[in-house]
């Protein structure tokens, strides 16, 4: 089989985001747990994830504006790295109250993102590719 070349640039740094599509996980999700960045040069680089509230409960209330912001947190986000001695760490923790918006990686390649969705609430997630 040929050696797939991709240079490595494009690997390590996301485009711009009119450059960005999003792909959609299967199915929806609630409670935590671990997503593994799909990484394919074959078929598609994956920069970040993106989301759609599927289901937000009132008691979590909203404040009006562009973008529409709830008064709690409905999802956490944390990248996991390991370091060179095999040590799996957490970094970028990312708490959300908006829908809709991009969790771009700030290091590359990411071995999972872990998710934290509230109770109550239901999420579908988005892959950010090329």
């Amino acid at each position: 089989m040929p050696a797939v070349s991709v240079p490595i640039i494009d690997q390590l740094v996301h485009p711009s985001f009119g450059l960005l599509t999003r792909t959609a996980t299967l199915g929806t999700f609630t409670g935590a747990g671990t997503l593994a960045p799909p990484q394919n040069p074959l078929v598609a680089l994956t920069y970040g994830l993106s989301w759609s509230f599927f289901s937000i409960p009132a008691k979590f209330g909203l404040t009006l504006g562009d973008p529409v912001l709830y008064e709690q947190r409905i999802l956490q986000l944390a990248s996991e790295y390991q370091d060179l001695g095999g040590h799996s760490f957490l970094a970028q923790v990312a708490n959300i109250n908006a829908d809709g918006l991009f969790y771009l990686w700030d290091e590359p390649l990411p071995a999972a993102i872990h998710y934290f969705i509230a109770p109550g609430c239901a999420i579908n997630f988005f892959w950010l590719q090329t």
